[in-house]
């Protein structure tokens, strides 16, 4: 019972992450607003887990939120520097 209402209260606060990500008026709002929205989408499965009593449920939801981060991380590279490159030398070298 106790899973099921979180999985209402976080349900709640996706609904409101999801309006972050569409009216957010930068690029950070918006990608920080997409994080939130997969980690509380994680949040669910794990509760829904937690009331079918299955544990890979979890497993599935831990890794969702990995390879999510990873994702965000390069989303915010690409976006800031215009290449998934490393740069081969700095600018203060030159």
């Amino acid at each position: 019972m106790t899973a099921l209402a979180a999985a209402i209260g976080v349900g709640i606060a996706l609904l409101l992450c999801v309006v972050r990500l569409f009216v957010g008026p930068t690029l950070y709002d918006r990608t920080l607003a997409a994080n939130g929205v997969i980690i509380k989408i994680a949040i669910i499965v794990a509760a829904g887990g937690v009331i079918a009593g299955r544990a890979v449920f979890v497993d599935a939801a831990l890794a969702f939120v990995l390879a999510s981060m990873v994702a965000n991380v390069a989303v915010l590279k690409f976006f800031r520097l215009r290449t998934f490159q490393a740069p081969l030398a700095r600018a203060e070298d030159v």
